[in-house]
């Protein structure tokens, strides 16, 4: 019952709005000597960035070359605009790298399981297969048997029964170790091991653990262990280091207002300032917060390939049996191949595996608002490529049809179209979602109770916090209830005002729009700054999930310094899920019934069914 919501405040009736930053990219910047990033390869990426109007693009290529003076090749790449000032991408620019944490985070989990001498202080041997329970003191979860079977395995393979639930995540006084502690009041949609289901709370947990083995930060355990070893010396878990060093930074890219549903392909902007601001970042340093070059990933990817030597002194930086562990398949993905050139893909520890035209894959995608990158390698080629783009809505898309191109050229395969299969998938991808998604009745049924009702009350999860609604009279842009001032404020300000325009569908007008009794309810969250509910029918309603940077451009200063730092961003229109507004019995309590994918669940879960408090992805109590 999902009815199509987007946003457009230059357009209604069905237009599509073209991106209105246009790039010229700049010639890309190359060694003349480059073996594999040949004069070929760079004309295909620029027209590719072209075609897709997308910012920027770096590239590193490691190949493992005995007639080399150091055993390797590194090439880089570095195509189109890193900075809203037009600054160009180099080898040096730095990128949020997002997911392709995770293996960092799996290898410090893995030398906390070799480190003897933590073995022996404790009495304890860690282990892949060590309990969580029997680690983390702050461990809970719903399901007792989950809460009693899970080990640090299923946690580092998706495999917990846990659905992402990432939404929950927001700033806490408590840390990690709170984020952890809130694990117990979020729904599971599986068994434990029944079904692979992306989940980052699982790394964010476990980067606890050399904070309470060792009592020492999991950022500066990387460091000492990973970073410094390898001379990675551009790479930080810190926002505020990163920022400092403003010439190497780049901006990530967002098309603000994009809808794809409704046509609306949005304004493409620059991300400033990095949506992490300085001490957020902490809960969420092991799912996704690495920031690094191609240059420093180029040594990594060497290390990696080179069974955990460092590919220029040879000493062992991770221990072999570690690099093979984290890439072994534990976990299906996909047991069907989604084109005949691939396999089946499984999952290890922070690392996807199938093969590519036969050839073994090993790799990894990262995405963070305004970043896509793509870290990959075929161990048995030792071919390592790294992919990195400040383009959040096709930087999927184009690091898969560059590395495909790049590995067809160097393993002497005949070059597929992967743009033209790629651009067809999503296509397809985006018709069904069209499909899916309902009208609102010409004629809805009035909910129980008076929608207005819902401004002043407040409604709870331990988890994802607090939700206090603030209601929009029908026919207007304005607050029902005046003596709620906190809401006249929210209803009123910018983000509010262009949110609740969002037109329904491509013939709708803003009367129409407007006419819909609507929620507003803001909501601190890492990705999530509102969330939008329009009515439905009876107690139904339409959710989406709103990001903006409109408050943080506000409170650090951009507002008032416009030249080269971009424009506010609102995304999130494609988000879409269900709520039910349950009401209080006698003998039970009411809330609101998230549901419809809020929660996120892997494609073989189970989505909760009937209706009321039961049928809750994530139940939100009346308080």
């Amino acid at each position: 019952m999902i009815v199509i919501l987007s946003l457009s405040v230059l357009c209604f009736a069905g237009c599509s709005l073209a991106a209105q930053i246009s790039f010229s990219t700049p010639s890309h910047q190359d060694d003349t000597h480059n073996v594999f990033i040949t004069p070929e390869i760079n004309n295909f990426i620029e027209g590719i960035l072209e075609e897709y109007n997308s910012p920027g693009l770096s590239l590193a290529l490691v190949r493992r070359n005995e007639t080399s003076s150091t055993g390797w090749l590194m090439e880089f790449g570095s195509y189109g605009t890193a900075k809203a000032d037009g600054s160009p991408v180099t080898p040096d620019s730095l990128f949020a790298i997002a997911s392709n944490s995770k293996l960092f985070l799996s290898l410090s989990v893995g030398l906390l399981i070799e480190n003897q001498t933590l073995a022996d202080q404790t009495g304890r041997e860690l282990s892949w297969s060590s309990r969580a329970i029997d680690v983390i003191p702050q461990w809970g979860l719903m399901d007792e048997d989950m809460e009693r079977i899970v080990n640090i395995q299923d946690m580092l393979s998706h495999r917990t029964g846990m659905p992402r639930h990432d939404l929950s995540g927001r700033p806490l006084q408590g840390g990690v170790a709170e984020m952890i502690s809130n694990l117990r009041y979020l729904r599971p949609s599986a068994e434990a091991r029944e079904t692979w289901q992306y989940n980052n709370l699982m790394y964010e947990t476990l980067s606890y653990l050399p904070e309470l083995l060792l009592d020492q930060p999991f950022e500066s355990y990387v460091a000492d262990h990973l970073f410094n070893p390898l001379n990675m010396s551009a790479s930080t878990y810190s926002v505020a280091i990163a920022e400092e060093s403003s010439e190497h930074m780049a901006h990530g890219y967002m098309r603000s207002m994009r809808d794809e549903i409704t046509g609306v392909s949005g304004i493409l902007t620059p991300v400033v300032p990095y949506f992490s601001r300085p001490g957020n970042e902490k809960i969420w340093a092991g799912a996704g917060g690495v920031i690094t070059s191609a240059r420093d990933l180029s040594v990594w990817v060497a290390m990696l390939l080179g069974n955990g030597k460092h590919p220029f002194t040879n000493v062992t930086v991770v221990p072999e049996k570690l690099i093979q562990h984290i890439a072994e398949g534990v976990a299906v993905i996909d047991g069907t191949p989604s084109y005949p050139e691939l396999s089946a893909s499984m999952y290890g520890a922070g690392q996807e595996r199938y093969t590519y035209r036969g050839h073994d894959l090993i790799e990894h995608g990262g995405s963070n608002p305004g970043f896509k990158t793509q870290v990959t390698r075929f161990p048995n080629d030792n071919l390592g490529i790294v992919v990195l783009s400040n383009d959040e809505d096709f930087g999927t898309e184009i690091h898969q049809i560059v590395i495909r191109r790049i590995a067809d050229e160097i393993l002497g395969l005949d070059p597929l179209d992967w743009k033209i299969r790629l651009q067809a998938q999503r296509q397809k991808f985006n018709a069904e979602i069209v499909k899916m998604a309902l009208p609102r009745p010409e004629a809805p049924h009035l909910p129980t109770a008076p929608i207005a009702s819902m401004e002043g009350a407040s409604f709870m999860h331990p988890t994802y916090g607090l939700l206090q609604p603030c209601y929009i009279e029908p026919g207007s842009n304005q607050s029902y209830r005046s003596p709620h001032s906190e809401c006249t404020r929210i209803v009123t300000d910018e983000v509010t005002q262009e949110i609740i325009k969002s037109p329904l569908s491509h013939n709708s007008t803003l009367e129409d729009t407007l006419a819909i009794p609507t929620l507003i309810i803001p909501y601190n969250g890492f990705f999530v700054t509102h969330i939008m509910l329009r009515h439905f029918c009876g107690n139904l309603f339409n959710g989406s999930i709103i990001w903006s940077n409109w408050v943080v451009r506000e409170k650090e200063g951009y507002h008032q310094n416009n030249e080269n730092v971009g424009k506010d961003i609102i995304i999130g229109f494609d988000n879409r899920f269900e709520v039910e507004w349950v009401h209080e019995t006698k003998s039970a309590r009411g809330g609101l019934a998230f549901k419809g994918g809020f929660w996120g669940k892997g494609k073989k879960a189970k989505a909760p069914m009937g209706t009321g408090k039961e049928s809750a992805e994530v139940w939100f109590g009346k308080v």
